[in-house]
């Protein structure tokens, strides 16, 4: 018996070490498909003319804390403001050290690489973590990305150079994470003081009795907010002292890119006077989409829970522009994977009009505001386009009911 075990060691390990280089070799096609599929964008008229704007307005923040200036008097070209918590503007005090063009490639970079990231973590929740091994979940990954590159979300936080897949990412991690993990829910925290609307996962995490996490969450929370404090004690001040609520500063809510009810709802009536139907249909539509993910991660489906909590966030969020929607492309990913291990031609159907609407970029085939407030005056196939994204977290909502 020995020496049998002993001649068939060598074949053994021979065996197993050819099957890690196809692993390797799978995993090296999967990654230059990626590649290939962001060069090719990168040639096309979108890969031209990206004006990193809102990366400029992270960067200008930034230089006013180190100049000392008012950060939430500040404005930047196109009239636009700092919406964000303070930590944000620390965030990115260390691309003040380098010039515009470094930051747009590191800012750029790290987004490309995030959006993988974030969508295997997305994989390693329940129950779809235990559908494929790491080393396919890692593959397929890849290729979603290769794919998701194209959406208009993924599109618009590239070329404004925002930080949407950074705080996707900060989110999946954390839910990804065992339940017992040391500091399961800092990430979420962090996330939330970067920008406020992961503060549903907060909620969600109580409300799943995932208490000793939700406290985590919400002392990292409070955290980046005694930071602020103790840097900025005036710009704090202002900021959670009722400026964090004023949806005007943001933008234009009835523009397009804002896909939110509120949003929505302003197109739709023609008037920017919305805001009782607006707070009547968030707290509805809030109420219900939380009880679902809570329901669904009670019984375990973590996928599920994940992705009706970030679309009840965006839905009812004041202002939630396209580039938010990030978020909801692992929320694509996993739906498509469940459809596919069911074998439903239907739910095959609806993730693949999804993907198309993402894909075509329909929010921008309207007039946006030329001229003056014309998205207060679209027709009914304007609004459809308008609204897409709005419509399609409803309906995706109402199917989960």
């Amino acid at each position: 018996m020995r020496r049998e075990a002993e001649q068939s060691g060598p074949e053994t390990m021979s065996a197993s070490g050819i099957a890690d280089e196809r692993s390797r070799l799978t995993l090296g096609a999967c990654a230059l498909a990626y590649a290939a599929s962001i060069a090719m964008m990168l040639t096309t008229k979108l890969g031209h003319n990206w004006g990193f704007v809102d990366l400029a307005v992270y960067r200008d923040g930034a230089r006013g804390v180190l100049n000392g200036a008012h950060l939430y008097a500040l404005r930047f070209p196109g009239a636009l403001a700092f919406t964000y918590p303070p930590l944000a503007a620390f965030l990115m005090l260390p691309l003040t050290l380098v010039r515009m063009a470094v930051s747009q490639w590191v800012v750029s970079v790290a987004s490309i690489v995030l959006l993988p990231l974030t969508l295997a973590c997305a994989m390693r929740l329940e129950p779809v973590c235990g559908w494929f091994s790491k080393e396919r979940a890692r593959c397929i990954a890849l290729l979603a990305s290769a794919a998701a590159i194209w959406l208009e979300p993924v599109w618009t936080t590239l070329r404004y150079g925002q930080i949407d897949l950074l705080v996707a990412a900060l989110i999946l991690y954390d839910l990804s994470r065992p339940k017992n993990a040391r500091f399961k829910g800092a990430a979420i925290g962090l996330a939330t003081g970067l920008k406020l609307t992961p503060g549903i996962f907060i909620v969600y995490l109580l409300l799943t009795r995932g208490y000793r996490a939700a406290a985590v969450s919400l002392t990292a929370f409070a955290a980046t907010v005694a930071v602020g404090f103790a840097a900025l004690p005036a710009d704090s001040s202002e900021y959670w002292g009722g400026a964090f609520a004023e949806a005007n500063r943001v933008g234009r809510i009835e523009n397009a890119a804002n896909q939110s009810l509120r949003g929505a709802w302003a197109r739709l009536l023609h008037t920017l006077d919305v805001q009782t139907i607006w707070l009547c249909t968030a707290v509805l539509i809030g109420t219900v989409g939380l009880a679902l993910a809570v329901r669904a991660g009670r019984r375990g489906d973590e996928a599920a829970g994940f992705s009706l909590c970030a679309l009840s966030a965006l839905l009812v969020s004041p202002i939630s522009w396209s580039h938010h929607w990030a978020l909801a492309v692992p929320a694509l990913l996993l739906f498509a994977l469940e459809a596919w291990r069911m074998r439903s031609r239907a739910r095959l159907t609806a993730a693949a009009v999804v993907f198309a609407v993402g894909a075509s970029h329909m929010i921008w085939w309207v007039p946006i505001d030329h001229p003056l407030h014309s998205e207060l005056h679209l027709s009914a196939p304007r609004l459809v386009f308008a609204d897409s994204y709005v419509l399609i977290g409803l309906a995706a909502l109402v199917a989960t009911t």
